[in-house]
């Protein structure tokens, strides 16, 4: 029989078996593709999302606007983790070098807080270790939500800035080239501009993480950035590993990033909402109902995802 006859046969097989698969994929994410759609319309307030959901390896079950360039809240934290702990790998336990310099007052890490809250800043971070500032910064010690975001500031400037920051990331892996690092924590979000990133870029992020394949980490320090994103066990979850992030200033923003598991295999997710405004006298709750929205999606989608296995 004739090999390029055979070798076209074997091509057409494996394009057909590809289709049915990925037919199959969007009939069985219908329902979650309902479900997203009736939520976005009944929130209403011009919300918009980005959704990622998927397995640990391969391409997106389901989407949603996933490419859309979004902002990022503290979610982008994850990234900043991955650098910092690489770049003071084998010196996690120690104090960070020049820590003091980066704090000092006219420094953009600090210059935007009150004298009092740089005071409390420097109280907190100026000794700290390594592994402790990527901890304020994650959200797993228990300090208010300035030292929190200023130990952010403080790996942001200790990795040489905003820009410095970006060409780190997007070297780690050109999946991520939409994240932009453009302002330092708790600052003007319009000057220079926002930190922004893609739902595609976050869930490459997540599922290099997963399966421990990160460009340049080796396992020792894959396992301490495991151990940072471990939030323990969810109902409904399983054991999940996140880091979030939300913004109650314009445009009002809530981010859902990370991966659930339960025993039978995780689902990497990525849930990026934004509002464009708050209503007149209602900020505080608009930002309220766009957080849970955020975790309503998330939850969803995640049990969508175990469904249909």
């Amino acid at each position: 029989m004739n090999v390029a006859f055979l070798n076209r046969v074997v091509v057409l097989l494996a394009f057909v078996s590809v289709t049915a698969v990925c037919s199959s994929d969007v009939a069985r994410s219908k329902p979650i593709r309902d479900t997203v759609a009736t939520q976005l319309t009944e929130h209403g307030r011009d919300v918009r999302a980005a959704i990622w959901i998927g397995d640990a390896a391969g391409r997106a079950w389901f989407e949603h606007e996933a490419p859309a360039v979004m902002p990022t809240a503290s979610a982008i934290k994850t990234f900043y983790l991955v650098e910092f702990f690489d770049a003071y790998a084998g010196q996690l336990d120690r104090p960070l070098p020049d820590a003091a310099s980066f704090l000092k007052e006219d420094h953009p890490a600090v210059s935007h807080f009150s004298p009092a809250h740089r005071d409390e800043i420097r109280s907190e971070l100026s000794s700290a270790s390594i592994r402790r500032i990527g901890d304020v910064m994650m959200g797993k010690t228990d300090v208010s939500n300035i030292v929190y975001n200023a130990a952010a500031n403080l790996v942001t400037a200790a990795l040489g800035g905003p820009e410095q920051l970006t060409a780190r990331i997007h070297r780690r892996d050109p999946r991520f080239e939409s994240i932009v690092v453009r302002r330092y924590m708790l600052r003007d979000r319009t000057q220079p501009g926002d930190n922004e990133g893609t739902a595609d870029a976050f869930a490459a992020l997540y599922q290099s993480l997963v399966t421990r394949k990160l460009s340049g980490i080796n396992d020792a320090l894959m396992t301490t950035l495991h151990d940072v994103l471990n939030r323990g066990e969810k109902s409904g979850l399983g054991r999940l590993f996140e880091k979030d992030g939300g913004l109650s200033t314009d445009p009002l923003t809530s981010v859902k990033a990370g991966w659930a598991d339960d025993g039978k295999g995780p689902v990497v997710f990525v849930v990026m909402c934004r509002q464009p405004t708050a209503e007149a006298g209602k900020r505080p709750a608009d930002y309220e109902a766009l957080q849970k929205l955020a975790v309503n999606l998330r939850n969803e989608a995640v049990g969508a995802r175990r469904a249909a296995h």
